[in-house]
């Protein structure tokens, strides 16, 4: 989602649309700020799930593509890298959108225990 498009921005060079994903991913971390005091003050279990959710799904992907950023010019010494690494962090991106996602549904259905 997010971390693609992202990806594209910083390949195709237009800044409008990386500044839109890192505003996205800056949004995310708020929410999930808010969610985790919200968790803290309630003591509410749903409300980490959900905090912890906003945080994989928002603002991960984004981490992961710096990570990619900073690697590339390790590429050098490793030319095997080239062609593993992209995927790798593309992979671990989606699947941290995915399990994001996961853990919001399952807060939001979670029963309140009292």
């Amino acid at each position: 989602m997010m971390g693609s498009a992202l990806a594209l921005a910083v390949a195709t060079g237009d800044p409008l649309s990386a500044a839109l994903s890192v505003m996205t991913a800056v949004l995310g971390l708020a929410v999930g700020y808010v969610a985790l005091s919200g968790y803290r003050s309630n003591d509410s279990l749903p409300m980490l799930f959900v905090a912890t959710g906003f945080l994989l799904t928002f603002t991960a992907p984004v981490l992961l593509l710096g990570v990619l950023v900073a690697l590339e010019a390790t590429v050098a010494f490793s030319p095997r890298m080239a062609t593993s690494l992209p995927w790798a962090v593309r992979t671990a991106g989606h699947a941290s959108e995915a399990i994001g996602l996961l853990l919001i549904l399952y807060g939001l259905a979670m029963p309140i225990r009292r």
